[in-house]
């Protein structure tokens, strides 16, 4: 009996095949968006929730002059400080912010690698142990790394990785242990860990207490009960190390599993996610699933109906409720079942592009029970709700009727199948406008006039210090080189983020948070940056070393006095000779404020490790590799990198383009769904009309006629839909663009026109399904009247 039952449900798909693709198209989308939401949301709500112990992170509230910064930066004596003086701190971890480094391994430039340097308890205090390697002997020495599994693999294959050499800014340290791999779900994620010992045995690192490299700071507790004491101790410790009146810092304890989901702290780890953009992302999936069971829903009850015939005719040949229940059910089942395979190699396929975009590592095989238990439950409930549905007619409703056709499951006034429409373009529209609106966003900064030029140039970033002397030598002789307008050094690249320096102006006491810029001479030339008035630095370093270059925006602040204004840094006074207009000098994405340059980099500790090369050269990329080769003749000891400014300024940006690349991707499905619900619904629609139409054509409606009918009728709802979708997409992009201080006005006209566009794609689909039927032949369809 169940073998019938199952060759009459295939029989049964494979007869109305368009309706089972249709269908198949859309609840696989939607199963693929809910199983990856499903895995996203458990993912990013339990980040490092598996320690054993409580491990909480030392964060900050600094308030300087009224300024409050709230970071989890802290500065190298601090973590060795509390785990002395604090009695209540049973151990402590430290670890810089996870970044990308130059790496070299085997002579081979390794891009991409994310580098992090560490106390040498970090196994001790995690819990771990090496795969490979001593746990007692690693990272107790300054020349002594750890690598992650993963990497290991990637750069090594089979190969054994330890004691191979591993090159950092010149820094030669030795392969001595290979880590796991952090979960998936930890905010902390490296591929090399470098000893500690690597910085604080390093000449040129600062290790203050007032600046240089900073840290973040993990502890376990002694008493968890005495939380507050041992907040209280730490507190007393700073204020008597910082006594300026006008600085206060106070300490607080994170726990470490809330700081994924924290975004109220500067200088993080990693870009940890807000709640609302968790649930933005979360919202955008929901909604996709909703509207593709929808479609799922409505579609099949409407073949249903169309089959509401031969089901009576069933019972009345001796058929039980029961038995075309388990037909149905099976029938459902087999759609279900095929959908979830779809919808796994859709998401697996899927899944690099959603990780890279939406920055999260979602994997299928780390959530193989999970993934079960998630189609099963999907699974049971359709193939149920389905059921009971598309049957409710033949249970309701007289055999007499059912033969006369005078019942319908599928409303005849249309209701459901407008309400769907008007749902799946709502949505289609909101989605793209925001898609169009982050675009457009995108566009504009990576286009903004910066006030400095930044096409066609180029920087050689050197891996360690070299004399000056011989740099200048090495810039006289890259100049004679065609296509080389204008070199000129610096300690950081423009455009993408500077460093910030306390300074007071004139007589004033209070000390104004600037950023600064250590440059020779010649950068303003190399950059096109003009002087609204006085002079350049000196050519003369002994002079311009007491000099400063000031933007428009310095000279708004207290204790301007026009050229000529002092300025005292750490017990020197320097003169302003020369303002510059208020340069972009960070990613617009961040206020550029008032900014200093000056050529006292040695001074304050800092090098011109960035030489940058203005180019009128029709291959740059070519000249610039001409003169790195050129570099690593004459300095063959130190590694150079070439970077290009406009490359630089667009990975400001790189989130932006994410999430720009995610609306679109999640439109693109949304769209895909509405069309195949408009596909089923127009088909469902004409089929049930045929003879409406063909009676129009008997009384003279042309085929046009006809096709404007049904256009008209289904254009209007769509209509209706863009109307609503404006509000709700304004409002989400505005609170969007609100977050950037340079931004667009949102782009009414470009809606318009992408409604437009929506529009045409839905009056082709309803065209080209009634195209067929307003060609038949009338007297074939009413004869059978």
């Amino acid at each position: 009996m169940y073998k019938l039952y199952l060759s009459l449900a295939i029989r049964n798909l494979i007869k109305n095949y368009q309706n089972t693709i249709i269908n198949l198209l859309g609840l696989s989308l939607g199963l693929a968006s809910a199983l990856f939401i499903f895995l996203f949301f458990h993912l990013e709500t339990n980040f490092d929730n598996f320690y054993k112990d409580s491990i909480y992170r030392i964060t900050h509230k600094r308030t300087f002059y009224g300024n409050v910064d709230f970071s989890a930066q802290a500065n190298y004596p601090e973590g060795g400080t509390f785990l002395e003086k604090v009695e209540n701190i049973n151990e402590m971890f430290m670890v810089s912010n996870p970044g990308q480094m130059p790496i070299y391994i085997l002579d081979q430039r390794h891009e991409e690698v994310n580098t992090a340097v560490g106390a040498a308890n970090y196994l001790d205090f995690f819990g771990m142990e090496l795969i490979k390697g001593n746990d007692q002997e690693v990272l107790q020495t300054k020349n002594s790394t750890v690598i992650s599994e993963s990497f290991a693999k990637k750069v090594f294959g089979n190969d054994d990785p330890i004691g191979q050499e591993l090159e950092i800014y010149g820094d030669k340290l030795s392969i001595d242990g290979i880590m796991p791999d952090r979960p998936a779900n930890s905010h902390l994620q490296f591929d090399i860990l470098l000893p500690l010992k690597w910085v604080s045995e390093t000449n040129n690192a600062y290790l203050g207490w007032n600046g240089g490299w900073t840290f973040n700071v993990y502890i376990k507790l002694l008493h968890e009960n005495q939380k507050e004491e041992t907040v209280a101790a730490m507190d007393k410790i700073l204020a008597g190390i910082f006594t300026q009146e006008d600085l206060s810092i106070k300490t607080s304890l994170q726990p470490i599993e809330d700081i994924h989901l924290d975004q109220g702290l500067s200088f993080e780890p990693s870009t940890p996610r807000s709640i609302e953009s968790l649930w933005i992302i979360i919202a955008g999936g929901v909604i996709i699933l909703a509207l593709s069971l929808l479609n799922f829903v409505v579609l099949y009850t409407a073949q249903k109906d169309e089959e509401i015939h031969s089901l009576t005719l069933m019972k009345i040949y001796g058929a039980h409720h029961r038995d075309l229940w388990i037909s149905t059910c099976l029938e459902v089942f087999i759609m279900v079942g095929s959908a979830i395979l779809i919808s796994l190699l859709a998401l697996n396929i899927a899944l690099p592009f959603l990780n890279h975009q939406l920055v999260t590592r979602v994997f299928l095989s780390n959530y193989i029970p999970y993934i079960v238990g998630f189609y099963v439950t999907i699974g049971v409930v359709l193939t149920m709700l389905l059921s009971s549905l598309s049957l409710r007619g033949i249970k309701k409703t007289s055999l007499s009727r059912s033969l006369n056709g005078q019942t319908s499951i599928y409303s005849s006034k249309g209701k459901s199948e407008k309400v769907l429409l008007v749902l799946q373009f709502s949505t289609v529209f909101v989605l793209s406008c925001i898609g169009i609106t982050v675009y457009q966003q995108h566009h504009y900064l990576l286009h903004r006039d910066l006030g400095f030029q930044h096409e066609n140039v180029f920087t050689i970033d050197l891996s360690s210090a070299v004399p000056l002397d011989e740099l200048n030598n090495f810039k006289q002789k890259i100049l004679k080189k065609p296509g080389v307008e204008a070199v000129s050094m610096s300690s950081q690249m423009i455009g993408v983020g500077l460093t910030k320096n306390g300074y007071r102006l004139s007589d004033h006491d209070k000390t104004e948070i600037l950023n600064a810029l250590y440059v020779s001479n010649d950068f303003l030339k190399c950059f096109d940056i003009p002087l609204l008035e006085g002079e350049n630095l000196h050519t003369n370093k002994k002079i311009s070393d007491y000099q400063l270059l000031v933007n428009e925006a310095f000279t708004k602040l207290e204790g301007w006095k026009g050229l000529g204004t002092i300025v005292h840094r750490n017990g020197r006074d320097y003169e302003v000779v020369g303002v510059i207009p208020s340069i972009k000098f960070n990613s617009l994405t961040q206020q550029s404020g008032p900014l200093v340059i000056t050529s006292s980099a040695k001074i304050d500790g800092w090098e011109l490790d960035y030489i940058n090369v203005k180019t009128s050269s029709p291959d740059p990329y070519k000249l610039s590799q001409e003169l790195k080769e050129e570099f690593q003749k004459d300095f063959p000891n130190v590694r150079s990198f070439i970077y290009f400014y406009n490359d630089e300024i667009a990975l400001n940006y790189a989130s932006i383009k994410g999430q720009q690349q995610a609306s679109f991707f999640f439109g693109c499905i949304a769209l895909l769904i509405a069309i195949s619900g408009l596909w089923g619904i127009t088909r469902f629609s004409v089929l049930k009309r045929t003879k409406e139409m063909s009676i129009r054509r008997v009384n003279g409606a042309s085929r046009i006629d006809v096709l404007l009918l049904f256009n008209k009728d289904y254009l209007q709802w769509i209509t209706l839909s863009f109307l609503i979708s404006i509000p709700l997409a304004y409002h989400f992009s505005a609170d969007w663009m609100s977050t950037f201080p340079d931004r667009i006005d949102i782009d009414f006209i470009t809606w318009s026109i992408l409604g437009i566009g929506i529009s045409g794609i839905a009056i082709s689909t309803i065209t080209i399904i009634c195209w067929k039927v307003v060609n038949i032949n009338p007297s074939k369809v009413l004869r059978d009247l």
